[in-house]
């Protein structure tokens, strides 16, 4: 295999969680400060890297991984200093009339969103529960497992096979 082909996304992110996880997660909840914000940190990673795959061959996985997981903790320092400040806004200006808003960016939408009912519909009653409290109600894992009585392990388990579901259908019908 040479450098600027990568073996295929799932099996390598899958292998990647199994041997560096619980010492990113460790990582993580050291530098945050808080052991849940590391595992919902960590557990953020490996989804961003399933979604988006690197481009060529990880040398280096552990390396990789740390180096991840510091552009991941400058992200969210940045996302804190730039939250939005609220600004008065006169509601009759005209200029405020979304010209994104045309009925085919409408439709689309609305196709993509009905696409995501469906395919968080179909998870497993337990795992849609997990997604829904993690996604929507913004829980930690160790919030989700104290109120279901599942380990944290289980409710990493839940979240991991519904975005991969999610992800598998959402390539299938954006190819």
């Amino acid at each position: 295999m040479n450098a600027t082909t990568c073996p295929p996304t799932e099996p390598l992110v899958l292998d990647l969680y199994r041997r560096h996880f619980d010492e990113l997660r460790h990582f993580l909840g050291r530098r945050l400060d808080c052991p849940e914000a590391g595992r919902d940190a960590a557990q953020e990673i490996f989804l961003r890297l399933l979604i988006n795959p690197p481009a060529v061959d990880i040398r280096n996985p552990r390396a990789f991984l740390l180096r991840s997981a510091r552009n991941f903790l400058i992200d969210l320092g940045r996302a804190a200093q730039s939250r939005p400040q609220l600004v008065v806004v006169d509601e009759t200006d005209p200029g405020l009339v979304d010209p994104l808003a045309d009925p085919a960016r409408i439709v689309m939408a609305r196709q993509q969103l009905r696409l995501l009912a469906t395919g968080i519909e179909a998870l497993p009653a337990k795992c849609r529960e997990v997604f829904f409290l993690h996604r929507f109600d913004a829980l930690t894992q160790g919030e989700i497992a104290a109120r279901l009585g599942i380990s944290a392990k289980m409710v990493e388990k839940h979240l991991a096979s519904a975005m991969l579901h999610l992800r598998r259908l959402w390539a299938k019908h954006s190819a």
